[in-house]
């Protein structure tokens, strides 16, 4: 009732003078923070929570025809339109996701509104529809009906009259996964027809890729739908063809061309501005670069299509068998002759079946690849070091060995970084001994968690940081009332503009103050629970290690970050725990206790 009277009495203000509820004076667009933080928010659910919303917007080719309508401006509008009516919730940012699909859920923006919903700087999601969230039907669902209830976040959908908030919010919810198989099938269909329509010019020849897709040593022409040699790659392909047929190994062939300084297909794309990503910078030759080009009828004038594809949308792309692919033969100019060609693929041939007929080695005894799948790098160049079987003779009496070293080294035929080997074995003793040390620390720790709960200064702090919530959150709401009386008063000529934008002025750092303290007294209240949580969730882990006849790949991720090897084989092992007294410590100090810990 009370917003309908404020309504009305804005209705009956003087021709001509602007009148607009407090903190909506300058809508804002876009990431606005001063404007934004003139928002007043209100609590919704319990009294010890405030409504911070984050509106969030997306526009993708899937929108086909309604690109108009679901433009970010046009969200944006639809949104300020709902909080003019809404003067409880503080639009506290905003996340906008351009070209992206509502079938992939790895956006930025979206990313980046999940990690302020995590943190609690947001708890409340505003969308047009539903559709902009995300146009997958289960993974939306999850988010809809599971991930933001059990986060305690609020979701408002303006145009499907949907606010999670809501006590009818239950009647509304029947229609939305309606609409979202709806939404779903939508893309699908976009998609099938996106794909057919590729498909058929990849047939007829007329289908090319975008710049960046364009096989070394050529250059895209868009006019006539074709290739054109670009002549200084396509020397270095005729080249590389030229020794390779000699016999010279990809390994060799690599090395060739990184001592003659030509630039590698991802640096000589960067050079030319094509692409921007840093990790091309200094972008090398190496072995699996060389075969993939030693092997490739494109050079010979076909263009393939459907080496790797996607059976439906929403799957991941699959690497498809020779006879799937669309070969289109004579489809732009040829680097290289047919018959240098065969003659290389004649020497892969060979060499493949020379592999063929080495002997059998002895088998590895202890394989621990799967324990350390993914967490050894060099301490130098930060490259991943895999596995490999160091193979001991057929009647050699000792196993065969599994030892790591340095991909950066590895596989660009031994010109960056150096060699790193360090056995298995080497890196299974420096981890276990690092947990070992960890479990003896662990016996201290969680004596001091179980003292740190009923430490009596640590319950005084606790009671008085809720005492200076609750008590900083009433004078908020007090502020509230006052601000809303302010525009009141305006509208019925108590006081003048004036006299209104200079106790708006007062009122709007008064409420930004105690908005600030009131946030402050709340992270005083979880900082207890955060330390305990973190600290409790390692010491599980621990227990866990010591309870396992093993050490497996999983309970190693929850407590080593990743394992270093130097050039001098020193092996480093970085925790995620690295300090388990660390929180603990900076949390008394905080409190000003520590002086009391023994």
């Amino acid at each position: 009732m009370a917003r309908k009277s404020r309504v009305k009495v804005l209705k009956e203000a003087a021709p001509g003078e602007e009148l607009l509820p407090f903190g909506h004076s300058t809508m804002p667009c876009g990431n606005n923070k001063e404007t934004l933080s003139e928002y007043p928010s209100m609590p919704y659910g319990s009294n010890k929570e405030m409504v911070l919303a984050g509106e969030y917007g997306r526009l993708s080719v899937e929108d086909g025809d309604d690109i108009a309508q679901n433009s970010i401006g046009n969200q944006q509008k639809i949104t300020l339109h709902y909080l003019e009516e809404h003067s409880d919730i503080k639009l506290v940012d905003t996340y906008y996701d351009n070209g992206y699909s509502g079938m992939n859920y790895d956006r930025p923006g979206f990313t980046r509104m999940l990690g302020d919903l995590k943190s609690g700087r947001i708890n409340c999601v505003i969308v047009k529809d539903i559709s902009r969230l995300g146009r997958h039907f289960v993974l939306t669902s999850e988010f809809v009906e599971r991930t933001f209830p059990e986060m305690g976040v609020r979701l408002i959908c303006i145009n499907d009259s949907y606010d999670s908030a809501d006590e009818k919010a239950d009647a509304s919810a029947l229609t939305m996964p309606l609409k979202m198989v709806m939404n779903d099938y939508y893309v699908k269909d976009i998609s099938n027809k996106i794909r057919s329509s590729i498909s058929a010019k990849m047939a007829g020849g007329e289908f090319i890729p975008s710049a960046g897709s364009i096989p070394y040593g050529y250059i895209r022409n868009a006019e006539f739908a074709t290739f054109d040699i670009d002549p200084e790659p396509a020397e270095v392909v005729r080249k590389i063809y030229k020794l390779r047929a000699g016999g010279e190994s990809f390994n060799a062939i690599a090395r060739i061309l990184n001592e003659n300084n030509i630039p590698s297909p991802g640096k000589l794309r960067l050079i030319r501005g094509i692409t921007k990503a840093k990790k091309y910078e200094n972008a090398i030759w190496i072995r699996g670069t060389i075969r993939k080009i030693c092997s490739d009828q494109v050079y010979i004038g076909n263009r393939i299509h459907g080496k790797v594809k996607r059976d439906k949308v929403g799957l991941e792309k699959k690497r498809r068998s020779e006879d799937e692919w669309q070969v289109i033969e004579h489809a732009h100019p040829a680097i290289i002759s047919i018959q240098l060609y065969e003659e290389v693929q004649q020497v892969n041939q060979e060499e493949l079946q020379r592999r063929g007929r080495f002997e059998q080695r002895a088998a590895c005894g202890d394989d621990y690849r799967d324990l350390f799948r993914g967490m050894v790098f060099c301490a130098e160049c930060k490259s991943s070091m895999s596995a490999a079987k160091g193979c001991a003779r057929p009647d050699a009496k000792t196993p065969s060995r599994i030892f790591y070293d340095c991909n950066g080294y590895r596989y660009s035929a031994h010109v960056q970084c150096s060699s790193h080997y360090v056995r298995q074995e080497t890196l299974l003793k420096a981890v276990t001994d690092t947990l070992n040390q960890q479990v003896q620390v662990a016996v201290d720790v969680e004596q001091l968690t179980g003292r740190l709960k009923s430490m009596p200064k640590v319950v005084r702090y606790q009671t008085e940081a809720e005492s200076r919530y609750a008590s900083t959150s009433a004078k908020r709401k007090n502020m509230e009332a006052k601000m809303e009386q302010l525009l009141i008063d305006l509208t019925q000529r108590i006081i003048d503009r004036s006299e209104y934008d200079y106790m708006k002025r007062q009122y709007a750092r008064e409420y930004e103050a105690l908005l600030q303290e009131e946030t402050k007294a709340l992270s005083d209240i979880r900082a207890k629970d955060a330390v305990l949580g973190a600290t409790e969730k390692w010491l599980d882990a621990i227990n866990r290690y010591q309870k396992l006849p093993s050490l497996d790949h999983t309970l190693l991720n929850l407590l080593v970050t990743r394992i270093e090897v130097s050039k001098d084989r020193e092996v480093k092992i970085i925790l995620n725990y690295a300090d388990p007294y660390q929180p603990i410590m900076e949390f008394l100090e905080r409190i000003e206790v520590i002086r009391d810990v023994s």
